[in-house]
C-alpha cells in the first residue's frame, strides 16, 4: 500500500476517495450515540453502562450499517476523529468510543418525544418496489439540509405467498436537527423523489388525521353493530308469535321416511309448512308453519293423526318451554341464513378469491 492509500474492507483505496468515507462513518456512528437513536437503542445503553461508557470497536463491527462502511477500526477510529460536533470521542488507544461526558444522555421521556415530533416531518410518494433503501434516502434528504433520522414506515404484508414479510409503506419520518429546520424543508414550494411528488406534512398533522380516521372507524363499526342488534330485537319480535309448531312421533326405527314425504302427507297444509325439524332415522319431529296460530287448523283438520307411506303419525300442539326452545333454534336458523347471505354477497362483490380484492395489501 503505497502513500496517500487506506485499506478500506480489504481494499486499497485513494486517499482523495477517503473524505467521503470519513463523513459516512462520522454521520452512522454519531447517529447510533446521537440524542435521537440512543435513547430508544436498548443494547446499546447495556453496552455503555460498562466501562465509563467505552464501548470497543470490535463490538461496533456488530452493528451492519457501520461494519459495511468498514471493518477496519483503525480507519473508523481515524475518521470520528476528524468530526467537529462533539458528540463522540475515541480513546487514546484508538480502540474504543464512546459519548462525550460533557453531553449527558437526556432520558426519553414525554417532554423529549413531544420535541422530537415538532421537528418531524411526513413524507409519501417513495416507491414500494423494494428499489428504495435507507441509504437512498438519506442521501436525498441531506440534499435538503442534515438530518437527524430517516424512520422508513414498515408494515407486515401477510399476502406474501412465501410467508409473512416485511414491506415499505412508501411513507417515511424525517426527524430534523429543528423546529426551524424541518419547517424550511416543509415551506419549499415541491420536493420531489425522481419525478414523483412528495407529500409533505407535519408528522403530528399527519398522526392526528390518522386519529381521526381510527375514531371514525370505529364509530362506524359501533353503528353497524348497535344496527345488527336493533335488527336482531326487530327480528326477535317477528319470530315470537305462538302457534305455528307441531309435534310429529310414531315413526318406526328401520322406516325410510323423508322430509318430502312428510311436506307431501300434509296436503292442502303443506304450502304453509316453513320448515320440517326431522332427519332421516328419527322417530319424532316438528313441523313449523308460516303463520301464527295455525297449528290449531292443522290438528283440527287432520284429527291428530298423518299418514306418510303405511304410517299413522300422532300429532299434537307445542305449547310451552318446549314452544320457547323452538322458538329459539328458529331465530338462531334465521340468523345463521342471513349471516351466510351476507358471506355470499361479500364474494360474488370480489370480497376473496381468483380475481377479487381478498389480498391487497395495506395502504397508508
Amino acid at each position: 500500500m503505497t502513500e496517500g492509500e487506506v485499506e478500506v474492507n480489504g481494499k486499497t483505496t485513494a486517499a482523495t476517495e477517503t473524505q467521503e468515507l470519513d463523513k459516512k462513518i462520522i454521520k452512522q456512528v454519531e447517529y447510533y450515540f446521537g440524542d435521537f437513536n440512543l435513547p430508544r437503542d436498548k443494547h446499546l445503553q447495556e453496552l455503555i453502562k460498562n466501562d465509563d461508557g467505552w464501548i470497543t470497536l470490535d463490538e461496533m463491527m456488530k452493528f451492519k450499517r457501520l461494519a459495511a462502511l468498514s471493518t477496519n477500526t483503525s480507519v473508523i477510529a481515524e475518521s470520528l476523529k476528524k468530526s467537529t460536533n462533539n458528540i463522540v470521542e475515541v480513546h487514546e488507544s484508538n480502540e474504543k468510543i464512546r459519548r462525550i461526558p460533557s453531553r449527558p444522555l437526556q432520558p426519553y421521556s414525554d417532554e423529549v418525544k413531544e420535541e422530537t415530533v415538532k421537528k418531524t416531518v411526513y413524507c409519501k410518494g417513495f416507491p414500494k418496489d423494494g428499489s428504495c433503501t435507507l441509504d437512498d434516502l438519506l442521501e436525498f434528504f441531506n440534499k435538503y439540509g442534515p438530518c437527524e433520522s430517516v424512520l422508513m414506515r414498515h408494515f407486515l404484508d401477510r399476502s406474501n405467498p412465501d410467508g409473512p414479510k416485511q414491506g415499505f409503506k412508501g411513507s417515511v419520518y424525517v426527524i430534523f436537527p429543528t423546529e426551524e429546520k424541518a419547517e424550511e424543508f416543509r415551506e419549499l414550494d415541491e420536493v420531489r423523489y425522481k419525478d414523483t411528488l412528495l407529500l409533505r406534512k407535519w408528522q403530528s398533522e399527519y398522526l392526528e388525521e390518522k386519529r381521526k380516521e381510527i375514531e371514525e372507524r370505529r364509530a362506524r363499526k359501533e353503528a353497524r353493530k348497535k344496527e345488527r342488534e336493533q335488527n336482531d330485537e326487530e327480528e326477535e319480535e317477528v319470530v315470537r308469535p305462538k302457534g305455528m309448531f307441531i309435534h310429529f312421533s310414531g315413526i318406526p326405527e328401520d322406516s325410510c321416511v323423508t322430509r318430502e314425504e312428510l311436506k307431501t302427507a300434509l296436503g292442502e297444509f303443506g304450502e304453509l309448512c316453513a320448515f320440517i325439524d326431522y332427519s332421516k332415522g328419527l322417530q319424532e319431529g316438528f313441523f313449523r308453519f308460516k303463520e301464527p296460530e295455525f297449528n290449531g287448523k292443522v290438528l283440527e283438520k287432520t284429527e291428530g293423526k298423518l299418514k306418510v307411506q303405511d304410517i299413522e303419525l300422532t300429532l299434537r300442539k307445542v305449547e310451552g318451554e318446549e314452544e320457547e326452545e323452538q322458538l329459539k333454534k328458529m331465530k338462531e336458523a334465521l340468523k345463521n341464513a342471513k349471516f351466510r347471505a351476507s358471506s355470499n354477497k361479500k364474494r360474488k362483490m370480489g370480497g376473496g378469491g381468483r380475481g377479487g380484492f381478498g389480498n391487497k395489501r395495506r395502504r397508508n
